[in-house]
């Protein structure tokens, strides 16, 4: 995203999209398109959807953004098979593809808990937390995300607890968590996730072990 062959040059902590990457990706499109071309690999991803993770993917969550390279702890430590379980994906600034493999970080069976420290108090009006669903994969959303924020680290007040209905038969690829915190000054963020742990009756695989994968917190 950021590196010499990347989407963005850094500039004095700044980020500026570079325009012939941005130019690469709408000429692949428009030719898609008029070539009736539905798909761009053999796993049935779509043009349009490859077109329009790849504008979420490089939407980076940069200015105004607290949480923006800044540390998480995680309890049970997410799955070293996937961007290595390496926290800091959390905060780079960059929203997962719809590729679980690009930026994202999952868990096996498992409820956890995320935990943000952005360093000094800060006064947000709102926290942000996605998750992908790709079936295919054993992946799906959690059955919730509860959000709770604190000063010390230690006193947390709770926010919100965000649910996901039904037996997720059918939905949207990316789910993004909001919390409204207009008026409230703090910290740390915790996240208690609560995963769907087995796959539900209609999954080819039921009964097997579903996975949970998050990506990019964002505090604004």
């Amino acid at each position: 995203m950021f590196g010499p062959r990347g989407w963005y040059q850094e500039v004095n902590g700044d980020f500026i999209p570079v325009q012939s990457m941005k130019d690469m990706l709408e000429s692949f499109y428009q030719t898609s398109k008029d070539a009736k071309c539905r798909y761009v690999n053999e796993s049935g991803l779509t043009t349009e959807a490859y077109y329009q993770s790849t504008k979420r993917f490089i939407d980076v969550q940069v200015k105004g953004n607290f949480a923006f390279r800044k540390k998480v702890t995680a309890s049970p430590l997410p799955s070293a098979k996937y961007s290595d379980g390496d926290l800091s994906f959390l905060t780079n600034g960059v929203r997962g593809a719809n590729d679980f493999k690009v930026h994202w970080l999952g868990w096996e069976s498992a409820d956890f808990s995320l935990v943000l420290d952005l360093e000094d108090q800060v006064a947000a009006s709102g926290i942000e937390i996605s998750t992908l669903w790709d079936p295919k994969s054993w992946i799906l959303h959690p059955v919730s995300v509860s959000c709770f924020v604190s000063e010390n680290g230690s006193d947390y007040k709770f926010v919100e607890k965000l649910d996901i209905a039904g037996d997720q038969q059918r939905e949207e690829v990316n789910h993004l968590f909001t919390f409204n915190t207009t008026n409230m000054k703090y910290r740390f963020v915790k996240f208690d996730v609560k995963g769907t742990i087995r796959l539900f009756n209609w999954h080819p695989s039921a009964g097997g072990g579903s996975w949970v994968f998050v990506d990019e917190i964002v505090v604004k």
